[in-house]
């Protein structure tokens, strides 16, 4: 099973320099199969890791018995299983660990966001996971496009990286800046294939996510007829995605008259990526 992993270590500069170097030794046969990539800041060593089969922590735990100085910080997820979870490494020795299931990976699982706005119109939904410690994916829908998405950004950063499908198993649009105040599209470039494990995982989380949520004007006859009718009471336009009236009765009940319907599970840690989808992704259909 692929699990994707972060492992961050923090301490003493120049013992995190011998660090790296060692780690380069002992992560070889990771770097050649491409299973492992650097995002060091100037506080920390930061890789990324999709590996099968398990984490190589004894790889880590050798590492840090020859720098106990430093702190290694694992956060691990694992979408198949359904399983996640973070341990801290010192000296080669666990000091604390947790795990957590979720319940075998289905979109209710997941922290989720729909707003709909004036006239019924499907604004943004979104569902999302964290697959590591600086990186999201998941499944965004307007009323007019849908789209996998990746969004890294390190805590407590600014510099934000914003990538989306256009139809096909690869990541074809860009965003990259400084959020909130300079993130910007850019120039189409050569598209970057999606692993297919993360495409699996990615698109079955998505079609859950629709199964509950999500109606398409292009879908079957026969749920299309009912949803239309249901929407024509509303006195709402069928768009070409639009909110289960189920769902959009629940939300119309919760939000009371002439409140803005919304409905999110984000934690405090995630409204921003709502906001950077509203900002970007959201609105380029129509740029």
């Amino acid at each position: 099973m692929l699990i994707h992993a972060t492992i961050t270590i923090t301490g003493d500069t120049v013992m995190r320099a011998a660090c790296e170097a060692r780690l380069r030794r002992l992560l070889s046969g990771l770097y050649l199969k491409n299973e492992v990539t650097e995002h060091h800041g100037r506080d920390a060593l930061c890789y990324d890791l999709k590996v099968e089969g398990g984490i190589p922590f004894p790889l880590f735990s050798q590492a840090s018995q020859e720098f106990p100085e430093l702190e290694f910080e694992a956060a691990w997820v694992n979408m198949n299983a359904g399983e996640s979870g973070k341990a801290t490494i010192v000296n080669g020795r666990v000091t604390e660990q947790t795990g957590t299931r979720t319940a075998g990976g289905g979109a209710d699982d997941h922290p989720v966001y729909v707003e709909v706005g004036a006239g019924g119109r499907l604004r943004l939904a979104l569902v999302l996971f964290r697959a590591t410690r600086g990186e999201w994916r998941g499944y965004a829908v307007t009323a007019d496009r849908d789209a996998l998405i990746r969004i890294r950004r390190e805590p407590e950063a600014v510099a934000v990286e914003l990538l989306a499908t256009e139809g096909e198993a690869e990541w074809s649009e860009a965003w990259r800046g400084d959020w909130p105040d300079r993130v910007a599209r850019e120039a189409p470039a050569s598209a970057i294939a999606i692993d297919p494990a993360a495409f699996k995982e990615l698109d079955a989380l998505a079609r859950s996510f629709a199964e509950r949520w999500i109606w398409f004007a292009g879908g079957e006859r026969a749920e299309v007829a009912v949803e239309s009718d249901r929407y024509a009471r509303y006195g709402y336009p069928v768009l070409p995605a639009n909110v289960r009236s189920s769902r959009l009765h629940r939300m119309r009940a919760d939000a009371g008259e002439n409140a803005p319907l919304v409905h999110s599970t984000l934690g405090a840690d995630e409204h921003w990526i709502k906001d950077l989808l509203l900002a970007t992704w959201a609105n380029a259909g129509e740029a």
